[in-house]
């Protein structure tokens, strides 16, 4: 059975209403789009009406679709964040002697993590659907992981500006 979702997409280029579509057509099975520009005054832009259908896949649970999380992720930045922190995961996962690295939290919770640059940790211990996991006894150890790697990040960010400064010095000494 077929199901219908509408979005709009503002003249303005608003990029949350972009990253929410491409979200919803990656984690779905896309039969068919019809788009209809709208120029109303000021709420120009375009709606587009998507047809989609659930369709039980290997690898759903319960008659769920499983998300590939990590493709749902808009920049390559985000996705090399992802897979730090769930490397991280696992290696606490393993340490504390856990079933599995789905114990401390989900490939959701991460995905979340990622896409908020300035998350706290109380956000993190907030995330939705963590009541059934220890996402709340780990969140401090993940969100310490997660500044961790941003630091890094940055420090990389700024050595290679001062690389960049030095060699721009260098190439304008006349020899």
């Amino acid at each position: 059975m077929s199901q219908y979702q509408s979005f709009f997409i503002s003249a303005s280029g608003n990029s949350s209403q972009c990253d929410e579509i491409n979200h919803f057509l990656r984690s779905h099975v896309v039969i068919r789009t019809v788009e209809n520009i709208i120029n109303s005054g000021s709420n120009c832009g375009i709606q587009i009406l998507v047809e989609y259908k659930d369709v039980q896949q290997p690898g759903e649970k319960n008659g769920r679709q499983k998300i590939d999380w990590r493709a749902s992720l808009a920049t390559d930045e985000q996705r090399e964040l992802f897979d730090r922190l769930k490397e991280f995961r696992a290696k606490l996962s393993k340490e504390k002697h856990l079933v599995g690295a789905y114990m401390v939290c989900k490939d959701e919770h991460l995905a979340s993590i990622v896409q908020n640059p300035d998350i706290t940790l109380e956000e993190i211990k907030s995330l939705p659907h963590s009541n059934n996991i220890m996402l709340k006894d780990f969140a401090e150890e993940l969100f310490s992981e997660y500044q961790k790697i941003l630091n890094e990040k940055k420090s990389a960010e700024a050595q290679n500006a001062t690389d960049k400064e030095s060699q721009n010095e260098a190439d304008s000494i006349p020899f």
